[in-house]
């Protein structure tokens, strides 16, 4: 019985997985092609039982953790060579895979996270548990396309190549932009904000941001 248990999980988690190979590239182009929609499609699923949401795109934050994984693939598969660690914390972290892996996915989920914290702001609504999962998870649906393109930036620009480098830098700022501009379309679609209010609010969110992200990425890497 314990054996015919087991056999079932293995043929479900074998299912599941295999299932990705179609679901996410479609999660992807529909991130990338039609942002907003995605937006709304993640807040009505998460208003349907749990065992219905969710089942023609893979949800918001397994999608993100597979973007990162699938940049992160992309990285190995460069040779790219990594910023050195100068904390024992850090290098530790550098020499594992899984742990880099966590690291960045941790890291590049505060994206989100905070956007989601400033919608609820701007709508006065109050900040629990279960008011920031809804915007939470519609986050990750932009935060993926650009996780990924910063991710392909990032190998450029360590390359020894000027013009290569150059390129990393004009990828990362149109991958910036992209996702700027979709966070003000959200931002000013669920709140009462001109559009020169919510370009300012959305500067600001994505600064302090990458701000928290960089002091987090010191603090546990080291300086460079």
């Amino acid at each position: 019985m314990d054996f015919l248990r087991l056999f079932q999980s293995i043929e479900e988690l074998l299912y599941e997985v295999m299932s990705w190979l179609i679901f996410y590239p479609r999660t992807l182009w529909r991130s990338v092609r039609h942002p907003m929609e995605m937006l709304l499609y993640s807040e009505r699923e998460l208003r349907d039982p749990a065992e219905d949401q969710f089942t023609d795109m893979l949800s918001p934050p397994l999608f993100l953790l597979l973007t990162i994984l699938l940049s992160h693939l992309i990285e190995i598969g460069s040779h790219s060579s990594l910023p050195k660690a100068t904390s024992p914390i850090g290098q530790q972290i550098m020499t594992s895979d899984q742990n880099l892996l966590l690291l960045r996915f941790v890291l590049f989920s505060i994206y989100p996270l905070m956007f989601a914290a400033r919608r609820l702001k701007a709508q006065g609504l109050p900040l629990d548990r279960e008011t920031l999962r809804q915007p939470f998870f519609a986050q990750c649906y932009i935060a993926g396309p650009a996780a990924l393109i910063l991710g392909i930036a990032a190998i450029l620009v360590r390359a020894q190549h000027p013009a290569v480098v150059l390129s990393g830098f004009a990828i990362a700022l149109l991958g910036i932009a992209w996702y700027l501009r979709i966070e003000t379309i959200w931002l000013r679609r669920h709140s009462h904000m001109t559009r020169s209010a919510a370009v300012r609010s959305v500067l600001g969110t994505w600064l302090a941001a990458a701000i928290f992200n960089g002091i987090a990425s010191i603090l546990i890497v080291g300086a460079p």
